[in-house]
């Protein structure tokens, strides 16, 4: 079955939150492209986000829509982007979310940066040692 075929297979629920991630990721990878980080980092980055219930379902569906996202837009979007486009998702579910970027060094000296999204102690995005990583946030 191709990608279309899939889709139709999915719930409406799991539909409406496809076309959301994909919108969303696709919104994050272009503004972490081409728009300066000085200009959104701030207000993005550090906002707090809603505190509502962190309902597991809602968590699931979210990074289920974005991994699939991900999957599926032709620039294959790096972390960050699915990380955004996940706290926008969580945000308006009236979920709180803490986004971490960190960076390690990696074999050869240079820096590696990663993003990741976690709600208390669950993953949304990023799934890695954190324990690897200096947090620039």
């Amino acid at each position: 079955m191709g990608k279309l075929g899939t889709f139709l297979t999915l719930g409406g629920t799991e539909k409406r939150a496809a076309i959301e991630a994909l919108a969303l990721v696709a919104w994050a990878q272009l503004l972490v492209t081409f728009i300066p980080p000085r200009r959104w980092r701030d207000r993005l980055l550090n906002r707090e986000a809603p505190t509502g219930h962190a309902n597991p379902a809602a968590l699931r569906l979210v990074r289920q829509a974005v991994n699939r996202a991900a999957r599926n837009i032709p620039t294959a979007p790096n972390c960050l982007p699915q990380a955004l486009a996940a706290r926008k998702m969580l945000a308006r579910r009236g979920i709180a979310s803490q986004l971490h970027i960190g960076t390690e060094r990696g074999q050869d000296g240079a820096h590696a940066f990663h993003a990741w999204l976690k709600v208390g102690d669950q993953w949304i995005t990023g799934d890695c040692d954190e324990s690897h990583y200096r947090l620039l946030n």
